[in-house]
Parts: C-alpha cells; structure tokens; sequence
C-alpha cells in the first residue's frame, strides 16, 4: 500500500520534493499546500494534484510530509504534524532556534513517528565516497567553497544558516568528532545579514577552512581535503572526485645526456561517481524508513547538532 504524502511549500526546494515524490512508486502524492499563487501555477503546470491553501487541510489525507516552509514556520508546521502522528521531512535548519528544535525532537519521540532533517548533502555519492576514504586516513586540512550568486528569496536567514549548515553537517557525517571554532569573520554584501562568511574550525588536530558565499555570481560546491601524502579534490555538483597521490615508481620517461632526468613524481586518478540525485535518495531513505524497509539516515538529532554549532557560529562572528 502506497504511502500518502503531501509537500508543504513548493518553492526552490519544496518543488523538487514534488517532482520526486510524484515519481516514487511507494507513493500516492494527494497534493501540496501552496498560498503564493506564481508558485501553485507552476506546479500545476506539471502535476494533475490538488492545492491546499492552510496546511492543517491535509489532516487525515496523510502518512508523512515534506515541510520546505520558511525556516522561521518550521517549529509551528512541524509540531502541527507530529503531534498528529504524521512523519515529518523537514527542510534544513531544523528550526530557529535550539529549544525549538529540542522540542520537536521530544515531540516525535513520544508520538514514536520519524523527523528526518534535509541535510542533502549526506546523500551526495561524492561525500559517501569522501567518508569511505578518510574512515582509512586522517586528513590535516580540510578546505571548502560553497558559494552562490544573491537570492532575494531567502530573506530569513543568512549565509550560515542557508548555506554553511550543509557542510558542517557533511563534516559531522565524515569525520564523527567535535567540531571547534577558531575564528569566524562575515560581511554583509546584499543583505541586512552577513552574506559571506569565512570560518575557521579544528577537529583533534585537523585544520578546517569554510568560506560560504551568497555574493559570489558563480556556483561553486568545491572540497579540497590535504593527507599526509595525499590531495583529495571534490567538486560537489559535478560529482567528480581526484585523488593525488605521490607515485613510488619514479620512472624516468626522458633521459638525456645532460644533468637533467625526468620521472613521474605524481598520480592522480579520477574516481568514478554515481549519478545519482541526492534529494531522490534522501526521500527514496525517508519513505522505505516508515515502511520499515531500512535505517533514516539523517535524524532530528542531526539537525539539532549542525544548528548548535551554527548558533555557536553566528553568536561569535564578527562582522566587518
């Protein structure tokens, strides 16, 4: 039996939910809570469902929802749900604030339904693969680029909550230790917010990099991760990863009579990655967990753990 479920906002994200809900066969997608009506027409266009205008209206038509609703109505929505023993997807931060998202946290435990946070980026083949290699070898500086042009859509948040929590809930999935701050300098560019932000972490001796950037008019998804004998150079949207490495061959390939030899000192090898959708996967993870078929990856325990250090970010940036 197909699991009913319903998308609660269908903007930049909320619209990709749909389209992959639409096309998930454990699924019947009754419809979508929508009030702006540019947004509602657009899907319309693609999807034969019907729109809700209140998201309460979808109380008894559902098993499970996806929530992609300004992060500031995210205690307010989701609590709505898992006190109706629905599940609950819920676009990434988890909430506002830290007690909120306790809160939340509590609220699904004792209604025993699953939270599940939209840290996508765990479902990306590029960090799965990055987590297997560093489970063998400890990097010492890790570097990261996450930057996007300005969206005047995102008005709640700044750049650490909109776009930084994806990597520091990567680096909390990869590394399993504790996160530190270092430094943390911001700049407001665009926004009454800091729009770029450049911070600095350590993880028991391990240097960490993260310049986010909603100023930067080119899409940029880049980790750069040093060992002690290798580099690990990952581009996270095209899904391609180099690994570097020095070669023991030392082959000469040119020799001539002069004091100059030449001989391969390096190899890098390109590793092959799955093309696979990380939202199809996070969802295809959330709808065969309430069937009971696997494990949820990402649970509200994570979100709630990105966002302390996300707080813990913002409370000691400076902005210049």
């Amino acid at each position: 039996m197909a699991l009913r479920v319903a998308v609660i906002g269908t903007g930049n994200m909320g619209i990709h939910h749909l389209r992959n809900y639409y096309h998930n066969p454990d699924v019947e997608l009754i419809g979508f809570v929508e009030t702006n009506e540019k947004n509602a027409a657009k899907v319309k266009s693609k999807y034969p469902i019907e729109q809700f205008i209140n998201f309460k209206e979808v109380l008894g038509k559902v098993d499970a929802v996806s929530i992609a609703t300004p992060t500031s109505t995210h205690f307010e929505v989701a609590s709505f749900f898992l006190n109706h023993q629905i599940h609950v997807l819920l676009e990434k931060p988890i909430t506002d604030n830290i007690e909120e998202a306790e809160n939340l946290i509590e609220i699904a435990k004792q209604k025993n339904v699953l939270l599940s946070i939209g840290h996508i980026e765990r479902f990306n083949p590029v960090i799965q693969e990055l987590k297997d290699i560093l489970k063998k070898e400890k990097p010492v500086f890790i570097e990261i680029h996450r930057e996007s042009p300005f969206d005047s859509r995102i008005y709640d948040v700044d750049v650490i909550s909109d776009l930084m929590i994806h990597d520091i809930d990567a680096l909390y999935y990869i590394l399993k230790r504790k996160l530190n701050i270092i430094s943390s300098i911001g700049v407001k560019v665009h926004s009454n917010k800091n729009d770029l932000v450049n911070v600095h972490l350590s993880s028991d001796n391990i240097l960490i990099n993260i310049i986010t950037s909603r100023a930067t008019e080119q899409k940029i998804r880049n980790w750069r991760v040093v060992l002690k004998d290798k580099l690990i150079e990952a581009d996270l949207l095209e899904r391609k990863l180099y690994l570097s490495s020095k070669t023991e061959a030392g082959k000469k390939i040119f020799d001539t009579n002069t004091e100059h030899q030449y001989s391969q000192e390096q190899i890098t090898a390109k590793i092959l990655m799955k093309n696979d959708e990380p939202l199809r996967i996070e969802i295809d993870n959330f709808i065969q967990s309430i069937l009971g078929n696997t494990v949820l990856e990402v649970e509200g325990k994570d979100g709630l753990k990105a966002l302390k250090l996300i707080k813990a970010i913002q409370d000691s940036i400076i902005t210049i």
